[in-house]
């Protein structure tokens, strides 16, 4: 089990495997923080799954079969699952949810530091 906190840390990894934490930092003060299942990631803070792409306002099958790379077929779940144990894909879509946040932390601070930013 190893705990991610940035893009960085998953870039040195080839995939995440099962019970790996996988923690988002939102605006430097906004902590989400994921366990990875075999076909999801589940909220550890006891808040719905989706919160992630709720607080990034994405639409979250959209860029989940974006990263999949296929359709999702139980559109019901809190976290788009993917198809089971395949951890290159969930692996894809941790790593393009960190880009968003890192672009979007980047041009909040570069920009307006403060204002909130609307993401």
């Amino acid at each position: 089990m190893t705990t991610i906190t940035c893009l960085k840390e998953l870039e040195k990894r080839k995939c995440l495997e099962l019970d790996d934490i996988v923690v988002f930092t939102v605006k430097e003060e906004k902590i989400i923080s994921y366990n990875v299942g075999d076909n999801y990631l589940r909220n550890r803070n006891g808040v719905i799954n989706e919160e992630i792409f709720r607080i990034l306002k994405l639409k979250k099958y959209e860029i989940a079969e974006k990263t999949y790379r296929y359709e999702i077929i139980n559109n019901k779940s809190d976290w788009p699952t993917s198809e089971h144990e395949d951890y290159p894909a969930l692996t894809r879509l941790v790593r393009e949810l960190y880009t968003i946040i890192e672009e979007k932390e980047i041009k909040y601070t570069k920009y307006n530091r403060f204002e909130i930013m609307d993401i």
